[in-house]
């Protein structure tokens, strides 16, 4: 049992996930990770050209288990945020595949090994409001197709939420289309409160926000 708490935190890209996790890592003084190993940043730009879901996934489903055994080491010293973890290559991926991918989660779930988060906090905005963000974006850093391009193109929410009904994990979704990184702390931390006489490991966290 993880004496500190695991917060994967999900949701398209434009939604404010990134921005949501840094922050509440960083006001919680918690492990902030994103969903690639430093070492593997490289090999998945080489991946990336060669536009093949297949071997995307296979990437994603990698750092996965790599992260899965990195967090587990880290929950000994301190919290962990997972800026994207094995929820969103699968809703990403069952589109990009056009194949429902459930059978993979099942078979990491068989592995006592593989670690699983105590809360999947789902960010999401409406899909105006994302797209807006991703095309500002796009104006600095190109779009993904394995990523900014099915957040457009695709109905992720759906996707999403076959992907959640699969495990026995509290979900709280933050809504960003109206708040500011601020209000949407406030918001997660307000929800956060709400559930945790029933999820002791996530007492620890700071929910006072003034």
């Amino acid at each position: 049992m993880t004496k500190f708490p695991f917060l994967a935190f999900e949701g398209l890209d434009g939604a404010g996930k990134t921005t949501l996790a840094q922050l509440f890592a960083k006001q919680q003084n918690f492990h902030y990770y994103s969903s690639i190993p430093p070492e593997l940043i490289t090999l998945r730009e080489q991946i990336a050209t060669t536009k093949s879901p297949i071997s995307t996934f296979h990437f994603y489903s990698l750092c996965n288990i790599l992260r899965s055994c990195e967090y587990t080491l880290k929950l000994n010293d301190l919290g962990v945020v997972a800026d994207r973890y094995v929820f969103s290559t699968l809703a990403y991926h069952s589109l990009l595949m056009k194949q429902d991918l459930s059978f993979y989660l099942k078979i990491l779930q068989s592995e006592q090994k593989f670690l699983l988060p105590d809360v999947i906090v789902y960010v999401t905005a409406s899909q105006s409001i994302i797209n807006q963000r991703i095309i500002q974006r796009s104006q600095k850093v190109p779009m993904q197709w394995y990523g900014d391009k099915v957040s457009i193109e695709y109905n992720l929410d759906d996707s999403y939420k076959h992907i959640f009904g699969l495990v026995n994990i509290p979900i709280i979704q933050i809504d960003t289309t109206n708040s500011n990184p601020e209000q949407a702390y406030s918001n997660l931390c307000y929800e956060l409160h709400k559930i945790s006489e029933s999820i002791p490991v996530i007492r620890s966290i700071n929910f006072d926000v003034n």
